[in-house]
């Protein structure tokens, strides 16, 4: 009988030999998946480390230390280990990973923990870990528009606009969005052509994600698959489930007769884009082979994520932007902006220590030249130039002066302190849940948005608006 025999050797070093190559097989395949998928058994040890008092005893005060001393496993480490076993294993607290999410590997499940069940159940082991931290930077995208800035958008779009489907909707906006993919699937619509190939169109290598951003309604995410789609939306979770066969109606739905640049602008009102002649993906394609002819004959493995297209500015807002404080537009994040704690492999503990540091006024207020905090009476006095930076008296007022001779500098001081405590709040919501966040941080949280309210107060006193 075939099986694995364990041999000794003369220095007693333990040895496996195989009777068949079939046991051979079976036995690479065992090593090859807890290689794969060993951080769940680490992450079910440290659940029941934390959960029990089995460590009682050990010399150890905590499952961290433990993990810590034993292993050089960090507390965001630990963190993101335990909580990928009870958000992802079977039952939520075993050292198996459900069926949806096997194969996908630490370091992308460390992402999906940013992200709500319905949107993490549509990745699957075929998305890179750069297009799940796409995605994820779509979700943080929309997560940072308020409901209140979307029910604004809502009270201006036109009815007939809020007609159809989640994926009519959808179709028709990464329509708008996307020129080139219209063009593609315009002609797909001229030949008659099937369900298939409009699928062949969206989802080139099977599958793919397309985000879109509705106003009103906020980001659409289209999840492609060989023979279906779903459409999830990101900020309630909401989802609905279609056949190829709908995806092709939805789109005969945005084209008309004549030409495509005559059915575009039926559809949108506007003319279309004379340059919408390639995919964003064969555009990207261009410019590599402008920057890289040595590699033109390469095959490029295009993205399976198209992120939504960014909001167009408003002529005035670019023109107000001119004349902010230098420090108030260093602070400012754009949507779906990276930072470092997107990364948690980069960085010890995306989860912990970064956002348990103090709030970023401090960078603000060096930026300005603030040698100290101001006092909680909102005298703003004690205020000195940077070290070892040139001044114009012309561009920038005397600063070794009392503040209260220039008003309109004490107010871009104290704004420049209201940004800084929002952003850290911001960052601090992201970051952290109901079930997860460390009691320290929510004191950190809790002095941040007093520190912001009195900011607010004294940009009242400034202007002099009364609390009524």
């Amino acid at each position: 009988m075939g099986d694995i025999v364990d041999m000794r050797g003369a220095q007693g070093t333990g040895l496996l030999a195989f009777a068949r190559y079939p046991d051979l097989e079976r036995a690479a395949d065992r090593t090859a998946a807890k290689i794969k998928e060993g951080f769940m058994e680490m992450g079910y040890i440290l659940k029941v480390a934390r959960d029990t008092d089995i460590l009682a005893g050990s010399g150890y005060a905590s499952h961290e230390e433990f993990a810590e001393k034993r292993y050089g496993l960090d507390k965001g480490t630990v963190s993101r280990y335990i909580r990928i076993v009870e958000r992802f294993s079977v039952g939520g607290n075993s050292h198996v990973l459900q069926e949806g999410y096997r194969n996908i590997g630490f370091a992308k499940l460390s992402l999906m923990l940013h992200m709500p069940d319905a949107i993490a159940e549509e990745i699957t082991e075929n998305y890179s870990k750069q297009e799940v931290q796409a995605i994820k930077e779509e979700v943080d995208a929309e997560h940072a528009v308020s409901d209140i800035e979307v029910a604004i958008e809502d009270a201006g779009v036109p009815e007939k606009e809020k007609a159809g489907t989640m994926l009519e909707r959808a179709v028709r906006q990464l329509g708008k969005e996307q020129q080139a993919l219209y063009h593609r699937l315009y002609d797909i619509y001229t030949v008659d052509g099937t369900a298939a190939m409009v699928m062949e169109v969206m989802a080139p290598q099977g599958d793919a994600v397309y985000m879109v951003r509705i106003p009103g309604t906020g980001r659409l995410m289209l999840s492609f698959s060989v023979d279906a789609v779903s459409v999830t939306n990101v900020r309630s979770g909401d989802k609905e489930r279609y056949a190829a066969k709908d995806v092709l109606a939805a789109v005969i739905g945005i084209m008309h007769d004549g030409s495509v640049r005559d059915s575009w602008q039926q559809e949108y009102g506007e003319p279309m884009d004379p340059e919408a002649t390639d995919t964003p993906r064969q555009d990207a394609d261009k410019e590599n082979r402008k920057t890289e002819p040595a590699k033109q004959k390469e095959k490029r493995k295009e993205s399976k994520v198209v992120k939504a297209a960014p909001p167009k500015t408003p002529a005035k807002k670019d023109a107000d932007m001119a004349h902010e404080p230098a420090g108030a537009m260093e602070e400012e994040q754009l949507p779906g902006q990276m930072e470092i704690v997107d990364y948690p492999e980069a960085i010890p503990d995306a989860h912990y220590e970064e956002i348990t540091e103090a709030p970023p006024q401090e960078k603000a207020m060096e930026a300005a030249g603030v040698s100290e905090r101001p006092e909680e009476d909102g005298n703003v006095e004690n205020f000195q130039s940077m070290e070892g930076q040139e001044e114009k008296p012309e561009e920038i007022p005397d600063r070794k002066g009392n503040l209260e001779n220039d008003p309109e500098l004490e107010g871009e001081l104290i704004w420049m302190e209201f940004e800084s405590k929002l952003s850290y709040l911001k960052q601090w919501a992201a970051v952290w849940n109901y079930e997860d966040v460390p009691g320290d941080c929510l004191v950190r949280a809790y002095h941040a948005a007093i520190d912001m309210a009195a900011s607010i107060e004294k940009l009242m006193n400034a202007k002099g608006v009364e609390n009524g």
